[in-house]
């Protein structure tokens, strides 16, 4: 089976100070198995378990929320309201403070938060220290800067980023934010009851993991895309009929009459823009080929010149003085074809260096002088000539190519500026602000399409990923899922997870008793709450071994009948080496008594009667309670 890394905390300690809804210093060590916070209403429990959340992740409640706003999309994590913590004190105080320790794989956490604001004031990891400065950023401010387009240093350097990034580097998670997620929508079942099973988004989430770790974070980031496109397509769509709307007929009948829009002429100016470019470039290379030719004609002149010397020098060392001037007045006229004597064109001659010319006489040759460099210095100028030669007959055809291409650019440029002054002539008809805004949504939408088209694509490439990963490891998931499922709706019940769908959208669905439950409504409240539970327990005993799960209350909408078997489904939960937190009423609960007496050895009771400043009034009422008398012992 693939290996799933992604680790979640494990808490060991909680101290809170200062913070006078309960006595404090309040300090509990966690049990790394069972945790009960017992206490009547209103004494603080959901208060308390706020408070562990808060302490690990700051006062995040769920996932990332987008709406649009102006033109953009604006997003936004839903937090606690400011005074959330403070409210809840007599005396507000400056000072309270909560403080965790935990570990999340190998590396050991120490943070602290602030009860009176929203602020991280320190954290630890393996023993290195992280404090806040002078005007640290808060939860608040730092949310504002963190959701704004501008780039800021002073969000990079922040206490709370340094932490977060500390949380990613430990969990291997992509981001804070599926982080955050998992911790407030998986690991937390409040008394709210949102039910994550039948949530798609959350349940695509949980498939995504199903996939490797590059492909899950490519698949999460092209799930974000597709949803900020589509959105802002709808959007422009939107804004475009309300600009229709106030146009009316004038729309409609500059609609049919054109031929071009904005977008036409912002096409045929950037396509002039690139031709005129081209011949720039093209006219720029032909001046360095002419260039270049002229230089080569300049390099073939002296080489000639060179070559001449070199023939005079020879032919100075191997005739005779006297016979020297008339060799040089006369055989370059006869090897040019000319009598030298009457002018007229005849044969060409062949001329005998050792022999006279004229009368063919033997010529006294000078034979004592090595002419061997010269010789050789001819050859290499001879060598150096051809070469120069040959280069210049491909400069000629270069640039009778490059003037050819630069005659075609002229000529497309022509055309095309052409075909702006026709667009500009009818654009020009409907240059009013209203119509040129109706153009510019119209041509932001296209632009999103284009944009969702391209995710839509990309999410196509990777449904084949996503069915092969899936069908290896769903087996397994489908089987934690059962035991779950199973233990608690019991023997006589016949359960079943399947997979519909292919690639992107595919889903889980579940059966109970061979007929399909597609929705929460369509189970019983106790079913569809230990369902949704059965799916976030078997979610993290899959993907994140040795974490937490919080439940408000359990019992409190629980049928009596099904008690027994909850207690089960916690019970295999805990045996998974997982840590179990669950408030409890003060009322006779057979689900919380069984399940502390299964695990006393193990338990760690929060005894909210003794640790909440509120509690006094609550004690006659409690003592005939079983679970009270558990607490007691």
């Amino acid at each position: 089976m693939m290996e799933f890394n992604y680790y979640l905390p494990k808490i060991k300690r909680l101290t809170i100070e200062n913070f006078d809804l309960y006595n404090c210093p309040l300090e509990i060590e966690m049990s790394d198995k069972l945790n009960v916070i017992f206490g009547t209403n209103g004494l603080g429990k959901t208060t308390l378990l706020n408070i562990i959340q808060y302490s690990i992740i700051g006062p995040y409640t769920g996932k990332v929320e987008f709406r649009n706003y102006k033109d953009q999309q604006k997003s936004k994590r839903p937090v606690f309201d400011k005074d959330y913590f403070r409210s809840r004190m007599q005396i507000p105080s400056e000072k309270a403070t909560v403080e965790v320790e935990f570990t999340i794989a190998g590396s050991a956490f120490l943070t602290r938060h602030s009860l009176y604001s929203h602020r991280l004031i320190c954290f630890s990891v393996d023993g290195v220290d992280y404090k806040e400065k002078e005007k640290e950023l808060d939860y608040d401010k730092y949310e504002k800067k963190y959701f704004s387009s501008v780039d800021d240093n002073s969000l990079r350097d922040s206490l709370i980023n340094k932490y977060h990034e500390a949380l990613i580097k430990a969990s291997l998670f992509p981001d804070i934010n599926s982080f955050i997620l998992m911790l407030t929508e998986i690991m937390f079942f409040s008394e709210s009851r949102h039910f994550t099973f039948w949530d798609e988004n959350l349940s695509k989430l949980v498939l995504s993991k199903f996939m490797p770790r590059d492909k899950y974070f490519e698949y999460n980031e092209t799930q974000k895309l597709i949803k900020k496109y589509d959105s802002q397509s709808r959007l422009k769509s939107y804004k475009m009929s309300m600009v229709k709307d106030f146009l009316g007929d004038d729309l409609t009948q500059t609609t049919n009459k054109e031929k071009y829009t904005i977008r036409d002429l912002e096409k045929i100016e950037s396509k002039i823009k690139l031709i005129n470019n081209r011949i720039n470039e093209n006219k720029e290379i032909l001046n360095r080929r002419n260039k270049e030719r002229v230089l080569n004609r300049a390099e073939v002149d002296k080489i000639r010149t060179e070559i001449a010397e070199l023939d005079k020098l020879w032919y100075e060392n191997i005739f005779p003085d006297s016979y020297q001037e008339f060799y040089d007045k006369f055989v370059p006229v006869i090897n040019s074809g000319i009598c030298p004597f009457c002018g007229t064109e005849h044969i060409e001659s062949d001329i005998n260096i050792l022999k006279c010319f004229y009368c063919k006489s033997e010529i006294d040759a000078n034979s004592e002088i090595d002419l061997t460099t010269i010789e050789i210095a001819q050859k290499n100028l001879q060598f150096k000539n051809r070469e120069f030669d040959l280069r210049y007959g491909q400069i000629k055809k270069e640039i009778e190519n490059i003037k050819d291409v630069i005659k075609n650019n002229e000529l497309e440029l022509f055309e095309a500026t052409t075909e702006q002054i026709k667009i500009k002539k009818q654009t020009d008809l409907t240059s009013n602000d209203n119509m040129i805004k109706y153009r510019k949504l119209e041509q932001e939408k296209e632009k999103y399409l284009e944009l969702l088209e391209k995710e839509k694509q990309k999410e196509a490439r990777l449904a084949n990923d996503i069915d092969k990963s899936i069908k290896k490891v769903f087996k397994s998931f489908s089987e934690i899922f059962y035991k779950y499922a199973h233990s608690f709706l019991g023997d006589d019940t016949e359960v079943r997870l399947e997979l519909v769908g292919k690639g992107e959208n595919t889903l889980f669905k579940f059966y109970l008793n061979n007929s399909p439950r597609e929705s929460a409504m369509s189970l019983s409240e106790s079913q569809r709450i230990f369902v949704d539970m059965a799916f976030r327990l078997s979610t993290l005993e899959f993907f994140h071994k040795d974490t937490y799960f919080m439940s408000e209350t359990p019992d409190s909408t629980l049928d009596y009948f099904f008690e027994g078997n909850a207690v089960e489904t916690f019970n295999s939960y805990l045996k998974s080496g997982n840590t179990l937190f669950l408030s409890a009423n003060a009322r006779n609960s057979s689900l919380v008594n069984l399940l502390i007496e299964k695990n006393k050895d193990s338990v760690n009771f929060i005894n909210l009667l003794r640790i909440s400043r509120l509690a006094s009034n609550h004690y006659d009422n409690i003592d005939n309670l079983d679970i009270y008398q558990l607490l007691r012992r």
